[in-house]
């Protein structure tokens, strides 16, 4: 309990301090989004493969009505610029997503989700259904993106456990925690990158408000391009599926740099 209201209190206070900066205008650049439920046709979502939005709201990453071997993903539409080219300055972000992944009768409940940020022109990969989770091609030698997985079924590359995983360039996860995946539950997952101890940090809290926390120092700059596309992928097999649902997402990202233009450094939008 401890632990869980420590890291809520830091996520608080995280963004606060994101959206407190955004005021200095002259100083950053920030970019930040909300979306409380998802709307059909809406420009600032770009969904690929299968990924679609429901009437009641909900970004529903793999089909409803034909769940096997499915790949879906869903961009935010503007580019993040996570590290500026004339400063070497990075950003830190927060964000939040609350999701629900169900069983579906008939098929072994798989493959998981990914939050990740990947190159500005990133696609579906081939060969990325199952457990590549539609973020790699394992024929593939370089797989550019940072990610999180909530990953409940168990491959070969995998740690032998359902688990949360902080990834670069693979699915062979840097650091992991066990995942108590709940068919129909609702998970909260709350992601802080802190560009000055370059520490990726990992909260997933289930609804009988147990929590579940992971980090690893990456460096951003290292690994990704300047501008970056933020997403969440999701996937199924021919043999393992699960509906994989996304209730809401949020994303706040700061960066400090030399730019001064008041129009092109602050894009805020709330979406309900």
């Amino acid at each position: 309990m401890a632990t869980q209201k420590s890291f809520s209190l830091l996520l608080v206070t995280f963004t606060t301090l994101l959206l407190l900066l955004a005021r200095n205008v002259n100083s950053a650049k920030v970019l930040s989004f909300n979306f409380t439920k998802f709307t059909t046709g809406s420009s600032s979502i770009t969904l690929q493969g299968n990924a679609e939005i429901l009437a009641n709201g909900v970004l529903a990453l793999t089909s409803h009505t034909n769940s096997a071997t499915n790949i879906g993903r869903a961009l935010y539409t503007t580019p993040v610029t996570i590290w500026d080219e004339t400063t070497g300055n990075v950003a830190s972000f927060v964000s939040s997503i609350s999701l629900v992944l169900r069983d579906i009768q008939g098929f072994m409940e798989a493959d998981g989700v990914v939050f990740f940020l990947a190159p500005s022109d990133t696609v579906i990969p081939n060969n990325s259904s199952g457990g590549k989770l539609g973020i790699v091609d394992h024929g593939y030698a370089f797989n550019n993106f940072v990610g999180v997985e909530l990953d409940n079924y168990v491959n070969d590359w995998d740690p032998n456990y359902p688990h949360i995983g902080i990834d670069v360039n693979s699915l062979i996860s840097l650091k992991t925690v066990k995942f108590n995946r709940v068919s129909g539950s609702l998970v909260k997952v709350s992601i802080i990158y802190d560009s000055l101890s370059k520490t990726l940090s990992v909260s997933v809290t289930y609804e009988n408000n147990r929590i579940a926390t992971v980090s690893q120092v990456v460096d951003l700059k290292a690994v990704l391009p300047s501008r970056v596309r933020v997403g969440l992928s999701a996937s199924t097999s021919s043999g393992g599926a699960q509906l994989h649902d996304i209730h809401s997402w949020s994303f706040t990202s700061n960066l400090e740099t030399t730019v001064s233009s008041v129009m092109e450094n602050v894009n805020i939008a709330s979406y309900a």
